[in-house]
Formats: structure tokens, sequence, C-alpha cells
């Protein structure tokens, strides 16, 4: 009797899975055999450089191992300014047409509120298409005031927008507050 397992659509069997992973777990050993021998390696050679004399007389070895040296050094990173990444994210979010509000939020938003316009017995369903067409609709909305909201504090010489500058946007365009 056959001690291994074969599926119906001649996949593999149990005894080839054991094989495999046998395999995988003896080149996985060889390899980390490798590394630690060529550390050894690594670390007798920078240990011969360290105690041989130099060829040149005016440089001086330290004693410390070169890889500590390269830790002490600082590495320096590109640092960007905070205005620098302001215009790469706007940049990043014109390029796309995703949506910028999570999903599941906006829609336990939208129930709570049409919670709050019905009765017991009127409880309401939404699709799942029609929560995104509500979003679609609030987030253009959204982009669209806040450009003009923009622009109302770029032309007031600010580039800090401001309550009032959105009740103006809203007042221009016939939304009263």
């Amino acid at each position: 009797m056959n001690s291994s397992i074969v599926s119906h659509n001649g996949g593999r069997t149990l005894s080839n899975t054991s094989r495999l992973t046998r395999d995988i777990n003896e080149r996985a050993l060889s390899l980390l055999q490798k590394n630690r021998q060529q550390r050894l390696l690594l670390n007798r050679n920078e240990d011969r450089r360290r105690y041989e004399p130099s060829e040149e007389p005016s440089r001086i070895e330290s004693p410390v191992p070169a890889v500590t040296q390269i830790r002490r050094r600082k590495i320096k990173t590109k640092r960007y300014r905070p205005s620098d990444v302001a215009l790469q994210e706007i940049r990043k979010y014109q390029r796309s047409t995703d949506l910028l509000i999570s999903k599941m939020p906006f829609a336990r938003l939208v129930k709570e509120v049409t919670d709050q316009f019905t009765t017991e017995e009127q409880q309401l369903r939404w699709q799942t298409m029609a929560i995104m067409a509500l979003q679609e609709a609030s987030e253009a909305y959204l982009v669209g005031l806040l450009e003009h909201t923009n622009l109302l504090a770029l032309h007031a010489k600010r580039i800090t927008i401001m309550r009032k500058d959105m009740q103006l946007a809203r007042r221009i365009r016939g939304q009263y507050i």
C-alpha cells in the first residue's frame, strides 16, 4: 500500500511535498554554512591586515575594525523640506483617481445620518454602489470647495486657509451658512 497521498487533479503528493521541504531545508542549511565560512574568512583577513606592518609609514592603522569605523560615520540621508513633501503629495493625489476617504468609515457615517432621519419602522438599507456614488460626489464637492478656499486665501496674500475663507467660498457659491 502506498503511503503517499495523491490529489485528484494530479498535483503534488504528500511524499513529494515532504521531499521538497527537506530539499529546501538542506539548501538553506548549506547557504547558512557557506555564509558563516565567508564571514570567518573576512574576519581573519581583517585581523591579518590590522596586525601586518603597513606599506605607508604615514598612515596609522586603527585598532578598531573597519566595520565599526563605517558605523561611526554618519550616513547622510536626503532631508526634504516640508514644502517639498507637500508638493509631492499634491502631485501624487492629482495623478490618482482613488477615493481619499476610507470606504467603511464613510459608509458608517452615511448610515448613522440616515438613521437620524428615519423611524424604527423605516430602516433604510444601502447598496454599495449607492454609497460609492455618494462618496464620489461628496469628495468632488469637498475638493472643489477647498480649491476655492485656497484661491481666496491666496487672494488675501496668505498661504494658510482660514475659516473665513471657507465661509466666503460657500457664500459666493450661493450656499449660505
